[in-house]
């Protein structure tokens, strides 16, 4: 067992297992019943979206104490069995998501086709978010209806963030190491 000392990095007193956490589970399950709300009923809860944003963070926190928790017990992080972790766990349900989607486009008028295609791709791709960022700059579409993926966005910002974190992570720790 590596200690704090080794490290310099106080995040590190973590606990050694994962406990079940009640109310963490439950902080998640009202952001996630805040943004359904906010779908069905945008005027019950006119604020719901920031369900995504408690969710986001739930999730980050989350994944940095595993991140930790791992970095302590292994002395540091397989990237590669986290990524691993995180393709089994998403990509299956995602996958048959844009699947359906796909094999639905026809049934779109075909004025819509090329964009819902193209949004396939970025979704599938995980770069939904920004494909919607580039869109958005363009006044005329501001009338058009939403694309079928559009909700990829925020399953795209968790990607993102899943590249980046735990290689900003192992940074962390080499500096700190270094620094030691």
């Amino acid at each position: 067992m590596l200690n704090q000392r080794r490290w310099g990095i106080s995040l590190l007193y973590v606990q050694a297992h994962r406990p079940f956490r009640p109310e963490i589970q439950g902080l998640r399950a009202i952001a996630v019943m805040a943004v359904l709300c906010f779908h069905v009923w945008p005027s019950l809860l006119p604020g719901g979206y920031i369900g995504v944003d408690v969710f986001f963070v739930i999730s980050g926190y989350l994944i940095t104490g595993h991140l930790f928790r791992e970095a302590r017990s292994e002395g540091t992080i397989s990237l590669a069995a986290f990524y691993v972790r995180r393709m089994k766990r998403l990509l299956p349900a995602a996958t048959l998501v844009l699947i359906v989607v796909a094999c639905a486009t026809p049934l779109l008028p075909e004025t819509r086709w090329d964009e819902t295609s193209a949004q396939i791709a970025a979704s599938a791709l995980f770069i939904e978010n920004w494909a919607l960022a580039w869109l958005a700059t363009d006044y005329l579409r501001s009338q058009n209806p939403p694309s079928p993926v559009q909700h990829f966005w925020s399953l795209s910002v968790e990607e993102q963030f899943y590249l980046l974190w735990p290689v900003t992570i192992l940074a962390a720790i080499a500096i700190g190491k270094r620094l030691h």
